[in-house]
């Protein structure tokens, strides 16, 4: 398999490479005279750290190396991301990964580490490194991926010396390809994708096998958007998932009295008994008028479904909403809401079924330049049942709230702006059905003041705040009092800034003084010859507490050095 797939990439990269000559015939678009480009950006970033009265949260020293260079050969674009760093060692997947997709026109070639997006329940944005293109001519949606999804990883005996050590789960290296076929456009489209992805069995040592049978995975998807009546929308994604949990199990017996299709689909995706065959999808009617809108949403995802080219899936679950939306006063006023209702144990085959209610409204308000405001209010409510459901039987209920308001002001003139924003939000979780599996009720107050100054032309700043939380918890109630100060100036013609902030809280509990947290900052930047600069950050966070049953007494020292080029 693995030698036919690359003779078919092969052929398909030399089929697109011959069409970057037909294109670039196209003379008058090109800067011939600078038929190679380079730009980006280089970071290089050096940190140490230390901490007393807790253990250490990060490497006392650590080094990072990153870039986002674009390579531009006669109008091709070539980005290149590369990230290199002391965070890797043998035991867990690489942090170090790179990858360039250069496009042209409707083609884009991808190589190395690349996030693609067929479908949602297929290939839906999990990294892989390999390559593949994507066609997009006038009409032809047309993509190809074949690549490496995971890494083998195998426990070292060398682990077990340091308890805090992380000790991953040993895993086969896991291999996929996918390819997606559509027509149409971003307003009306039909697409159908495929995914195709397995366990190497020779990737992981065999005392694992047993504990750990390699899994194999062919899913299909169907996605279409049509766009009708000039307002109405109709958007579908669906997902069929045949996944073998181990390839090593028995293969399923069929007879001849079971549908003709049933046999048929079970040799060609070779069936055994650990398989599953199951579904996802969910499908959107939005109506976008002027000033109102208004979309009606279903979704739907078996028990256990899963797709070796995506993540997660909140599985188990079907959920229906309504979305309205008003946009009033020449689109300085919006309003958005969303109600649903949720719920699990699609077959019956848990304890318990869960039913929540979700609901959601959201107001952005900006009658001028001087002043605006922000505002939003959620509700979650959840009620867990026994299989046969009755009002004496309920055994969980919980409702779980929150409101923001957010209000701003700004004034402008030509030489000063100034900012005050105060932000505001409460957050509840009750449970007025009272039982042994209720979690104790929970009340948040959270509000913080910022002011802000900035000399224009000087790049002069400061800025000054006070915050308060408190969290009511059954344990007591938790929270702080305080401000900050900060501000930033800039030398030798702005080639230099100079910023401090620094943050102070006095923590309470249950009323009474619990000490304080104090957290301070001084950086300085300096911008070398054009696009290059020089960043020096000092960082000290210090927690003092009476009552250490609470939080401890500690204290953390941080300097990080970066140089930054831009070219």
């Amino acid at each position: 398999m693995y030698s036919q797939l690359t003779r078919k990439l092969y052929l398909l990269l030399l089929a697109l490479a011959g069409l970057y000559p037909a294109r670039a015939q196209d003379i008058e678009k090109l800067d011939l005279k600078k038929p190679f480009r380079l730009s980006g950006s280089v970071n290089l970033q050096l940190e140490s750290y230390s901490a007393s009265g807790i253990d250490n949260r990060k490497k006392p020293f650590s080094w990072m190396i990153s870039g986002a260079p674009v390579l531009s050969i006669l109008g091709v674009d070539m980005p290149f991301s590369f990230l290199f760093s002391n965070f890797e060692n043998h035991y867990y997947q690489p942090f170090n990964q790179y990858g360039i997709s250069p496009r042209y026109k409707w083609a884009t070639l991808h190589a190395g580490y690349r996030n693609v997006h067929f479908s949602p329940y297929t290939l839906a944005g999990y990294r892989m490194l390999g390559g593949g293109l994507e066609l997009n001519p006038k009409g032809l949606r047309f993509g190809f991926m074949y690549g490496r999804l995971n890494r083998s990883t195998e426990l070292d005996s060398a682990q077990f010396a340091n308890p805090l050590a992380y000790r991953p789960t040993p895993a086969y290296t896991r291999m996929a390809y996918a390819v997606k076929l559509g027509v149409g456009n971003e307003k009306n489209y039909f697409d159908i994708s495929y995914l195709k992805g397995w366990d190497k069995e020779n990737s992981l040592d065999s005392k694992f096998r047993d504990s750990l049978p390699p899994a194999d995975n062919h899913v299909i998807g169907f996605s279409w958007k049509l766009s009708f009546l000039k307002h109405f929308t109709w958007q579908t994604d669906l997902g069929l998932s045949h996944y073998t949990i181990d390839t090593y199990s028995d293969p399923l017996q069929l007879d001849s009295s079971d549908p003709k299709i049933l046999r048929r689909l079970a040799d060609i995706f070779d069936t055994r008994i650990t398989s599953q065959l199951l579904t996802a999808g969910e499908t959107r009617l939005s109506y976008a008028g002027k000033w109102f809108g208004l979309g009606l949403q279903y979704k739907r995802i078996d028990p256990d479904y899963q797709s070796m080219g995506a993540y997660f899936f909140q599985s188990d679950m079907q959920q229906f909403s309504v979305l309205p939306s008003l946009r009033l006063k020449n689109g300085r006023l919006l309003i958005n809401g969303s109600v649903g209702w949720q719920q699990d144990n699609l077959n019956l085959q848990k304890i318990s079924t869960s039913k929540r209610f979700t609901g959601n409204a959201s107001v952005n308000y900006n009658p001028s330049q001087v002043f605006g405001l922000s505002a939003s209010y959620t509700n979650f409510g959840i009620t867990r049942n026994p299989l046969r459901t009755g009002p004496a039987d309920e055994l969980f209920k919980q409702v779980s709230q929150s409101v923001m308001l957010a209000p701003y002001l700004n004034f402008m003139d030509g030489s000063t702006a100034r900012n005050i924003q105060l932000v505001g939000s409460w957050q509840s979780l009750n449970s007025p059905v009272q039982s042994i599996n209720t979690s104790p009720d929970q009340h948040t107050l959270f509000g913080t003041l910022v002011y802000s100054h900035t000399w224009l032309k000087q790049q002069l700043s400061v800025n000054a705040s006070a915050n308060y939380n408190n969290t009511h918890l059954s344990a007591g109630d938790i929270g702080s009092v305080g401000g900050g100060l900060g501000g930033a100036v800039p030398f030798l013609k702005q080639r230099m800034l100079l910023s401090a902030n620094a943050t102070y809280n006095n923590n309470r509990f249950n009323g009474q003084s619990n000490g304080y947290t104090l957290n301070a900052d001084l950086g300085l930047r300096f911008r070398l010859i054009r696009q290059n600069s020089v960043q020096l950050l000092f960082n000290y966070l210090k927690n003092e507490a009476k009552d250490q049953t609470v939080v401890q007494t500690f204290d953390e020292k941080t300097v990080r050095v970066s140089y930054g080029l831009s070219f």
